[in-house]
C-alpha cells in the first residue's frame, strides 16, 4: 500500500470518512458468496445473531485499533504493514455484515463508541512505539483468537455457515499475530493485558444488549 502524504486536516477528514464507512456501511459485504441455506429455528437464529453481532463489534474495534496505530507510528514500513493488515481485517467485517444480514440481525448502536475507543488505544500504542512496538496488537490478536474459539462453541450445532466464517477469521487472526511477532513486538505489562480482558468482557455484554 502506498502511503499518501496529506495535511493534518486532510488526514483527519480521511480518518473520519473511513470510520463512518466502516461503522455504517452495512452494504460492505463480499461481492460473491454462495449461501448454504440451513433452516434455523427462531431460538437458533437469535443465538447465531448474538454471536455474530459481538464478532461484528470485534471487527469494528480491529479497524479502529489498526488505523489508530498506523496513523501515529513514525516507522513508514510498519505503517504500510499495519494498513495492509487493516485491509485484510476489513474482509472479516464484510463477512460479519453478510452473516448478520442473512440472519436479519442488526449491528450494535454502540459501535461508534467502540471504534473511537479502539482508535484512541491504537494511537497510544503508536505513540509508545519504542516501548510497546507491536505488543499491544499481538495481545489483541491472541485474545481475539481465544474469543473466536469460544464463539464457535456458542453457535447452534447446525449453523455451519456462521462457524465457517468464524473459522476463516480465526485463521487470519493467528496469521496476523505471527506477522507482528516476526516484525518484532515487546510484551506489554500484565496489568494492561488484564485491563484489556476486562474491557472486552464489558464491551461484549453491552453489545449483546444494545
Amino acid at each position: 500500500m502506498e502511503i499518501k502524504h496529506h495535511s493534518s486536516l486532510d488526514n483527519l477528514i480521511e480518518e473520519i470518512e473511513y470510520a463512518v464507512d466502516c461503522i455504517y456501511n452495512k452494504g460492505n459485504i463480499p461481492e460473491k458468496s454462495s449461501i448454504n441455506k440451513v433452516n434455523l429455528s427462531k431460538d437458533e437464529s437469535k443465538a447465531s445473531e448474538r454471536v455474530m453481532r459481538i464478532n461484528h463489534m470485534g471487527e469494528i474495534c480491529a479497524q479502529g485499533l489498526y488505523r489508530g496505530q498506523a496513523a501515529h507510528t513514525k516507522d513508514q514500513n510498519l505503517k504500510m504493514k499495519l494498513y495492509d493488515i487493516c485491509n485484510e481485517e476489513n474482509e472479516h467485517l464484510k463477512l460479519c455484515n453478510l452473516r448478520l444480514k442473512e440472519l436479519n440481525g442488526s449491528s450494535s448502536v454502540l459501535n461508534p463508541l467502540w471504534y473511537l475507543s479502539s482508535y484512541v488505544l491504537g494511537s497510544v500504542a503508536g505513540i509508545k512505539e519504542n516501548d510497546w512496538k507491536l505488543g499491544f496488537i499481538e495481545e489483541t490478536e491472541r485474545q481475539v483468537t481465544d474469543h473466536l474459539k469460544e464463539s464457535m462453541k456458542q453457535l447452534p450445532a447446525n449453523d455451519i455457515r456462521s462457524k465457517e466464517f468464524l473459522e476463516k477469521i480465526s485463521k487470519d487472526e493467528e496469521r496476523h499475530r505471527d506477522t507482528v511477532k516476526r516484525i518484532g513486538s515487546n510484551e506489554i505489562p500484565n496489568s494492561i493485558k488484564t485491563g484489556m480482558n476486562i474491557s472486552s468482557k464489558i464491551m461484549k455484554k453491552l453489545t449483546s444488549l444494545f
